[in-house]
């Protein structure tokens, strides 16, 4: 009930089930994390991920070459490439494989590179050890309650997306419900008040990955809305952005100008 319009999390639960629902004959999921920068103006403008290259297109084409190491040495019949493209739950594999635990507000954490990572996955027909997951190491920290603006982390690793300020800029499509429209603010593209104040992020001595770096200068909401396709393609081509479009863009935006 706090998935807002992503209906699609419901429809696909049963194929969740199983990987086997995704790639028929995968014996071993292989989970990697990619550190982002942190967010040092969280809740307004875009968020860090996205101002670097898309990273869906970065991790795949980094576990597509992994795939190719493997198969150099044992040949695979089955190698799928998942990154936020299938029906897996990708956490819960992250967690199992040891990358990390999940934090009060849902997001991975993990212990060298904080909680600004994205994940991927490679799924293969050989038997792989397992690794041993993490215990959960958040204690009494609130942190990423506190921070939430909208009260949207629930604490308990569920998040109501209905009120986060990252469905409603990104994932949300129309006009964003009256009740949302102040707490947008400057808002342009994702929130990070939970993940930039995790305590975790100040200890990480894993390096951002290259790829995710921040590309700047970023528009303002007076140049998003003056922008017409071609300047969009231009600006924001390769990131992840662009998948959302211009009209949601603007649709930000104008709430942007109008709150602030």
């Amino acid at each position: 009930g706090f998935a807002g319009e992503m209906d699609y999390l419901r429809r696909h639960a049963a194929l969740r089930t199983h990987p086997d629902h995704i790639i028929p004959g995968a014996k071993s999921i292989i989970a990697v994390a990619a550190r982002y920068p942190k967010n040092e103006n969280p809740g307004a403008g875009f968020s860090t991920y996205a101002r670097g290259q898309d990273y869906h297109d970065v991790l795949r084409r980094k576990l597509l070459s992994l795939g190719e190491f493997i198969n150099a040495f044992h040949p695979l019949n089955v190698c799928r490439v998942c990154v936020d493209s299938a029906p897996l739950p990708e956490r819960e594999w992250a967690m199992r494989a040891g990358l990390g635990w999940q934090g009060k507000q849902g997001q991975l954490v993990n212990p060298t590179a904080g909680c600004c990572i994205v994940l991927g996955f490679l799924l293969v027909d050989i038997e792989l050890e397992p690794s041993v997951p993490l215990e959960n190491q958040c204690g009494s920290c609130q942190c990423c309650m506190d921070s939430c603006p909208t009260g949207a982390a629930m604490g308990d690793a569920r998040v109501d997306a209905r009120r986060c300020l990252s469905y409603l800029t990104i994932e949300h499509k129309g006009s964003i419900p009256a009740e949302g429209q102040t707490a947008v603010a400057g808002t342009l593209f994702g929130c990070d008040c939970c993940t930039a104040v995790c305590p975790w992020n100040a200890r990480a001595t894993a390096p951002v990955m290259a790829e995710l770096e921040l590309r700047d200068p970023l528009p303002s909401p007076e140049a998003c809305l003056a922008m017409d396709v071609a300047a969009f393609d231009a600006r924001f081509e390769g990131t992840a952005v662009h998948r959302t479009g211009l009209e949601r863009l603007k649709r930000n935006a104008a709430l942007s100008r109008q709150t602030l």
